[in-house]
């Protein structure tokens, strides 16, 4: 089974390319941020952790982290989100892989995972190549304001708190633009796999 890491800034549109290669190619889709929500619900040795290290109130009243709470304060104080991390990632990184020998043993040919943070990660041990989602930024806000409610402030607040498009095309093999309608951004996956270039 072949692996490869998905990861781009906010709006460009990496989930869509997810479901094209789910849908397509079968591929196994892993969505980190989706692990990350899993190994932190209440009872785990997460949110045991996270309890420990924010307090009781930055958890919701069903034992949920506030994500949005807790968010803010590491995004403050570096001491603290890497804490944060410490405590979270690990724990990512071993479900993450036990997914991966699951649907290894289930005759997955291909599979995916899709991180904002894989840029840096020891997710590069296990990828064959990294895939940058690119979209240009006019077409993120368009996407983000439309479709997530969110402001044009916040969102690029966002954008200039993540790498920028020459880091994420320096750290990837391949470079999916996704600026524009998605049957071009179908060709430039599938003219990739079939040459080749990913086995």
């Amino acid at each position: 089974m072949q692996i490869i890491g998905i990861t781009g800034g906010i709006g460009c549109g990496k989930s869509e390319v997810c479901r094209y290669l789910k849908e397509k190619y079968d591929a196994e889709i892993i969505m980190a941020d989706d692990v990350a929500h899993e190994v932190t619900e209440p009872g785990t040795k997460c949110n045991k952790s996270l309890k420990e290290l924010f307090g009781d109130e930055f958890f919701l009243e069903d034992g949920r982290l506030d994500r949005k709470k807790a968010g803010t304060v590491a995004f403050k104080d570096p001491e603290i989100l890497k804490q944060m991390n410490g405590i979270i990632h690990p724990d990512v990184w071993e479900e993450i892989c036990r997914r991966l020998e699951k649907a290894e043993r289930g005759g997955k040919r291909l599979a995916v995972i899709e991180a904002a943070l894989l840029v840096g990660s020891r997710y590069r041990e296990i990828c064959a190549e990294y895939w940058y989602i690119y979209a240009e930024k006019i077409v993120r806000l368009k996407r983000l304001t439309a479709s997530r409610d969110i402001s044009v402030e916040k969102a690029l607040s966002v954008m200039d708190n993540q790498l920028s498009e020459g880091e994420f095309k320096a750290a990837c093999d391949f470079t999916v633009d996704n600026s524009g309608e998605f049957g071009e951004t179908a060709r430039q996956i599938d003219e990739h796999i079939l040459k080749g270039n990913f086995k």
